[in-house]
């Protein structure tokens, strides 16, 4: 058993896959990779995540969603690597921007207005920032049709400096996405021809790897395509790509019970005889109430067991016709403790909602990060 410490449960992450995982994107993508480690790396855990980026992968850029995400990063001591910010900052934090020299997405007059007034208070005279363009996904960014006005409010403002440029695409159909990108790819030509210089001109996500803009981006932003990579439909084969990350609990007590006994909150009435176990997971720490309601299938030494009942720190599970004993490992989803066995995200997912990514991302702090390096 790995050393979980006084931990009920834990997620295993195996750092060396998430780096083959990455080697396999960049060696069927032209434009430069920039992994993004939002949402607590999802899940898998911030800071061990960009340590790995920034000391053994060879990156010195990382994209976060917001600000004490990145504050995390630099008091890890990571302080002269680029951190982008990838969402729109609320004006109360724009000073934290400047403190922690972040790279910021900038799409509007207000935002530019309190950022360089900071930049003043800080004493600079100069501080980097992207503009992000809105060019259909209609969440954050300038409109094109405002972008000259954005600019004269740049120039204006005299101690923004424009590095990079960014877009992101929509998840609808391909010629939708490909409007987004002529667009994109409009706008960029003219802000060169204008004697604009960019650093980082970036779009889209880890499904857009293979989207022909390589003629105009120097990067692609990539998230669950490389830490998060499960095998959904549709996405069996991802350039070679694995999980990284198996969750496991412990049993802590088994029950005998008959049919027409009851148990758990929902006083479910059992049909049949049933050995029950109860596990040290619940919703508290990330265990997704669907795919327990919903009979969800788990691993017990090379068997699958099945979900009955769950709370808020425990959760019931009937291990009927299973050799197992309290004290035993249980696969929530990942690669079986005692065997060869693999129960896959998009198979959980089932029996939820059919978002493999949001199983993991619901992780608390309460369950054990655990870093193995099997490269």
């Amino acid at each position: 058993m790995n050393d979980i410490d006084y931990y009920y449960s834990y997620a295993e992450v195996d750092l060396g896959q998430i780096r083959k995982n990455l080697e396999n994107m960049q060696a069927e993508c032209q434009r430069k990779i920039i992994p993004v480690t939002k949402g607590n790396a999802w899940g898998q855990g911030l800071v061990p995540i960009v340590s790995m980026l920034f000391n053994k992968a060879g990156y010195d850029i990382t994209a976060v969603a917001q600000i004490c995400e990145a504050i995390k990063i630099r008091e890890a001591g990571f302080i002269s690597q680029t951190i982008m910010l990838l969402s729109g900052v609320p004006l109360h934090a724009i000073p934290y921007v400047v403190k922690y020299k972040l790279l910021m997405t900038v799409f509007n007059r207000e935002t530019v207005e309190i950022l360089s007034r900071e930049v003043k208070k800080a004493g600079l005279n100069s501080f980097p920032i992207q503009l992000k363009i809105d060019t259909g996904l209609h969440r954050a960014g300038v409109q094109p049709a405002e972008l000259d006005a954005l600019l004269e409010d740049i120039k204006a403002a005299g101690n923004l400096e424009i590095i990079g440029i960014m877009t992101h695409y929509t998840e609808g159909s391909e010629e939708k996405i490909q409007k987004q990108y002529d667009s994109f790819k409009a706008i960029v030509t003219d802000l060169k021809e204008r004697g604009y210089q960019f650093k980082y001109i970036s779009s889209g996500c880890s499904t857009n790897i293979k989207f022909p803009d390589e003629d105009i981006c120097t990067h692609i932003r990539i998230g669950w395509g490389y830490i998060a990579y499960v095998d959904d439909i549709g996405y069996e084969y991802f350039y070679g790509n694995k999980p990284s990350l198996s969750l496991r609990t412990f049993i802590t007590n088994i029950i005998e019970l008959k049919a027409g006994d009851t148990l758990g909150y929902t006083d479910t009435v059992l049909d049949s005889d049933k050995k029950v176990a109860c596990i040290s997971m619940g919703i508290c720490d990330g265990m997704y109430r669907r795919q327990t309601m919903n009979n969800g299938p788990l691993l017990i030494k090379g068997k699958h067991a099945h979900y009955i009942d769950a709370g808020m720190d425990q959760t019931i599970i009937d291990v009927t016709g299973i050799d197992c004993e309290i004290g035993d490992e249980v696969t929530v989803y990942g690669r079986d403790k005692y065997s060869d066995a693999f129960l896959g995200r998009a198979e959980v997912a089932k029996y939820s909602d059919g978002n493999c990514s949001i199983l993991q991302l619901y992780l608390s702090d309460r369950v054990k990060r655990v870093y193995v390096d099997n490269y």
